[in-house]
């Protein structure tokens, strides 16, 4: 497990905000910064994939901007330009993003809301009314999963940020494994035929 220097900026988990009202955005961007996580906001779901986009893009040009992506994405679902359930479907149909959690945090809390966003498979929904702690709670909970996985493709991989590779290691053992079980079976099924 990486042991990570809260003064060090570039390993403190980085929370990007999406939401269209500037005044909610700059209040959780505050809360969220003094639990010690960096922040990026994006105003809608169009923005906050513009963002997305260019951070594969910062490694190789210099200047300012997000150099990695997010460790997780709490968005709002009512935006203009593009809505979280768009913005939501976007990232889990990308192959680069779909691994980065996504929390909602948003007033839409009607019982059929929070159904809907937990049948799309969203990480979790959370009503912006929720207490801060309850954010921050679900934020590290969400993050702490992240960590496992990166420390498990480590495993397999070497690389703590290759959890595809890791994730394929696993599977393509896993297929190995139960094919040589069924020839093993297979086997001793056809012994005890012919004897």
């Amino acid at each position: 497990m990486t042991v990570l220097d809260p003064n060090n900026q570039e390993q403190k988990p980085l929370i990007m905000v999406v939401d269209d009202n500037p005044d909610f955005l700059s209040a959780i961007e505050l809360t969220l910064e003094m639990e010690g996580f960096r922040v990026v906001t994006a105003s809608n779901g169009q923005h906050a994939l513009d963002i997305l986009k260019s951070s594969f893009e910062a490694e190789t040009r210099s200047g300012s901007g997000l150099k990695r992506l997010p460790d997780l994405i709490l968005a709002d679902i009512m935006m203009p330009v593009m809505d979280g359930y768009v913005l939501y479907e976007r990232v889990r149909a990308n192959p680069f993003l779909n691994h980065i959690p996504i929390i909602f945090l948003t007033a839409k809390s009607s019982d059929e809301d929070v159904r809907y966003g937990k049948e799309l498979g969203i990480d979790d929904y959370l009503s912006k009314l929720s207490p801060p702690e309850v954010v921050h709670a679900s934020i590290r909970g969400r993050l702490k999963r992240v960590e496992q996985q990166r420390a498990l493709a480590a495993q397999f991989t070497g690389d703590p940020n290759n959890s595809i590779e890791g994730g394929s290691t696993i599977a393509i053992a896993f297929i190995v494994t139960i094919i040589i079980i069924a020839f093993a079976l297979g086997a001793i099924l056809t012994y005890a035929l012919v004897s």
